[in-house]
């Protein structure tokens, strides 16, 4: 039999005598009655209780009563209980949800678990779990196949460094950065295209409200592709396809190259100009260009410089020193990176070389381009991040049930 909690009850059921299990999130004890709010976290009920059994903040309930409706309860109804079981109690009772709400950041996170009981902040997760749901829809749709890659490896994806290096028995490992290398290393099958959704690790000592060390990526890598610019298509479907769900309008994103958004970043603010990237604050300025040319959220910046690219992208055959890339701003954040990949042997080793990586180090990679992979493209979006922009959170840890970042590792 299905258990009912209070996300369960709706005025649909008013009249039905209910079973209801909660966690009380506030309690008024007026000796003879009690009203009582239960809370799953998605949403509360207001019981009402006449019994003399005890109740504190935090006991978790069993309640047994008519639904009635009563437009000065929460949601115009409430459970007049005939029937209460304390199912189990709590030790403390110094967490209402006044004080919950007034919390500092870092305590939030300490006690996420008892702030989950405050709808507002429930939602924050419940949307989060949504974003990752339809994204996965998505690309199961599109007939690509969901791969799960390993997440201790034998050398970063690009040159080692910003890695967590562990000890695998004797022999010195990483923590994955991404699944780039395998998600390549597949298409050799002969597949449409591969996804993941998993969490990734980068040893990079930043405070700043977009940075974690522990984060989570969507990832893609799609076969037979004719030009970077399909990658991007799927990219832009992609980001479509949720964003809908959350009454956002998402039209077609415009594109930029790199050298146009250096200079559109140059004309506004001098101080933000970077010759060899993008900063934060000229990330900010594209969100704002896009959405004042184009009233839009999204922009793309294509045809990175090769020397801020990992050795696996495609460049220009005209123009070796640009790339066949892009990264992808959301409101003034970058939030995924992808372009098209070097599928060609003899090229791929030349710029592995030339980022001075020793093709030793790549040898199980390298070796799965010999026997021929389907040219080729794909992209990571960061799966934090996107949440954060979506729900405008000012900090990427309001949208992480226990972040990690340099100084966080506990709980």
């Amino acid at each position: 039999m299905e258990k009912l909690t209070p996300s369960d009850v709706s005025k649909e059921l008013v009249g039905k005598e209910l079973t209801v299990y909660g966690v009380v999130l506030h309690i008024r004890d007026l000796g003879a009655k009690k009203f009582i709010i239960l809370t799953d976290g998605g949403n509360n009920l207001q019981v009402v209780y006449e019994g003399e059994e005890k109740v504190r903040r935090g006991d978790s309930l069993k309640v047994k009563g008519i639904l009635c409706e009563d437009q000065r309860a929460p949601n115009g109804i409430e459970l007049r209980a005939n029937d209460l079981e304390v199912l189990s109690k709590t030790l403390e009772e110094i967490f209402d949800q006044w004080t919950l709400r007034k919390m500092s950041k870092d305590k939030k996170i300490k006690y996420r678990q008892l702030v989950l009981r405050l709808p507002e902040y429930f939602r924050i997760f419940e949307t989060y779990a949504r974003v990752a749901q339809l994204f996965r829809e998505f690309f199961i749709k599109k007939g690509y196949l969901e791969v799960f890659t390993p997440k201790i490896v034998i050398m970063g994806t690009e040159s080692g460094s910003e890695v967590f290096s562990i000890l695998y028995f004797d022999k010195e490992a990483y923590l994955a950065q991404s699944p780039q290398l395998y998600k390549q290393m597949i298409l050799a099958s002969g597949v449409k295209g591969v996804f993941e959704i998993a969490s990734y690790y980068r040893s990079e000592i930043s405070f700043t409200p977009r940075h974690l060390t522990e984060f989570r990526s969507v990832d893609a890598e799609i076969s037979y592709i004719e030009d970077y610019n399909e990658v991007m298509d799927v990219l832009e479907e992609a980001v479509r396809y949720v964003s809908k769900h959350f009454g956002a309008n998402v039209d077609q994103i415009p594109r930029i190259t790199f050298e146009e958004a250096q200079r559109i970043i140059k004309e506004k603010s001098p101080e933000a100009y970077r010759w060899d990237d993008i900063s934060t604050e000229g990330e900010r300025i594209l969100g704002e260009y896009a959405k004042e040319e184009y009233n839009t959220d999204f922009i793309f910046v294509t045809e990175y410089p090769s020397y801020s690219r990992a050795f696996y992208y495609m460049r220009f055959d005209e123009d070796p020193k640009r790339t066949k890339s892009f990264d992808l701003i959301f409101r003034g954040l970058e939030i995924a990176s992808g372009g098209q990949r070097e599928h060609r042997y003899e090229k791929l080793i030349n710029q592995v070389k030339e980022k001075g990586i020793n093709p030793e180090r790549l040898k199980y990679y390298l070796e799965a381009f010999k026997y021929g992979i389907p040219p080729h493209g794909g992209f990571g979006l960061g799966l934090d991040r996107f949440v954060k922009q979506l729900l405008n959170l000012e900090d990427i840890r309001e949208c992480v049930l226990w972040p990690r970042d340099p100084d966080t590792l506990i709980p």
